[in-house]
Parts: structure tokens; sequence; C-alpha cells
């Protein structure tokens, strides 16, 4: 991979390129003989070189069997990992801010403590911001426990049994999520438009938590932090 992205130009190839393809093929192919520290260790690789971030994805790793992968307290803001196996990974105390982990299945996964909020860019004349996309993610038996979802998507997400104690879901969207038999118990929403800390630890506006129609969020547990 290495080579690729000092000898063949990798980072700045276009979308169609042949080096492209080599590149998802030779990632797909290592990961198979890989235990999940090393599974880890590659898509940090991967990440670090700028290969599989939102902005500008090169590699597209979707498909990729990512299982019991280990991200402990990985730095991987904005990293793109849709549509992937993740099952039973570590992603504990992980910096996933402004991350695409939409359609994967994330089903057993740790992500107890976990950054998964906004990162906002600045320019001259307007802000834009990246928020974490779960959307059809599975997250069934998940561990969030104490995670930062702020601004997060998780609209039609399934969190069947999964462990939300304690997380924080201010202006989370989790319109059409599943959320039988999940844990909230401590999690913290909103129900008006509030100020919260992004990524950088700036001020932002955040709009009210969406739950899916008819969800008690207060009966479930959950703590209103603006009621």
């Amino acid at each position: 991979m290495s080579a690729l992205v000092l000898r063949d130009n990798l980072t700045n190839s276009g979308p169609r390129a042949p080096v492209r393809a080599i590149a998802i093929a030779r990632t797909a192919t290592a990961v198979r003989g890989l235990d999940g520290i090393r599974k880890g260790e590659l898509v940090r690789y991967l990440w670090e070189a700028r290969l599989i971030t939102t902005l500008r994805p090169v590699v597209n790793l979707a498909g990729v069997n990512l299982k019991e992968a280990v991200f402990k307290d990985a730095n991987l803001y904005q990293v793109d990992l849709s549509s992937l196996s993740l099952n039973n990974a570590n992603l504990n105390g992980a910096a996933l801010d402004g991350a695409n982990l939409s359609a994967s299945d994330l089903t057993g996964a740790d992500l107890n403590g976990s950054d998964l909020i906004c990162l906002s860019h600045r320019s001259s004349d307007h802000e834009t911001r990246a928020c974490v996309n779960l959307s059809h993610a599975y997250l069934m038996d998940a561990t969030l426990i104490n995670a930062n979802l702020s601004g997060a998507n998780l609209a039609r997400a399934n969190l069947f049994s999964a462990d939300v104690a304690g997380a924080t879901l201010n202006g989370a969207n989790l319109a059409g999520a599943n959320l039988t038999g999940a844990n909230l118990q401590g999690a913290k929403y909103n129900v008006t438009m509030i100020k919260v800390k992004n990524a950088r630890g700036e001020r932002v506006t955040e709009g009210p938590t969406r739950w899916p129609r008819g969800f008690d969020a207060k009966a479930a547990g959950a703590i209103c932090v603006d009621c």
C-alpha cells in the first residue's frame, strides 16, 4: 500500500484510476489474514494516509470484513467506515467525530466512551458541519455507555438491546430507529434548541433530539437536559 501511495500517487488519483482498484483489492485480501489488532492498525494507516476520510475517500472499504477490529482510543475523526462488517469491533474511547458509519454492521461492538459528535469547518463566509452518520447501522447489543452522540444521525438504526446508558443524545436524530430493549437509563436529550460544545470545544446550536414516533424517552429512563 505504501508503494501505491508513494510511487503511484494513490492519494491524488482520480475516481476511476486503476491504482484505486488495486488498493481496494489489496486491502480486502490483506484483511482476511489479520487479527483484530492488525485490522485496526491497517485502518489507522489508511486514515493517516488520508485514503478513507469522508471529505475525500480514495479507497472504498465497503464490504470489507473488519469483524473484531480493535480501534481502542484511536483518533479516526471523519473516517469513512460505511457499509462494513464491524461486528464486535472495539471502538472504546475512539474519536470518531464526523465519521460515516452508515449501513455498517456494529452488532456487539464496544463504543463505550467514544466521541461521535459533529465537526465544524469554517471559511470566510460560512460554516459547514460534518456530523456522525449511523443511519441504517446495525447496533444490536452494542455498548454505547457514556458515548457522546450529540448531533449524530441514527435514523432507522437498529439499536435492539443496545446499552446507551449515560450517553449524550443532544440533537441526535433517532427517527425510525429500533430501540426495543435498549437501555437508555441516564442518557441525555433535549427538547428545545440548546448550545453545546462541538469537537473543537466551540459553542454551537443543536436542535431537539428526534425520537421514533410515539417513543417516551422519559419513561425509558433518559434525562431531559432542558425541560
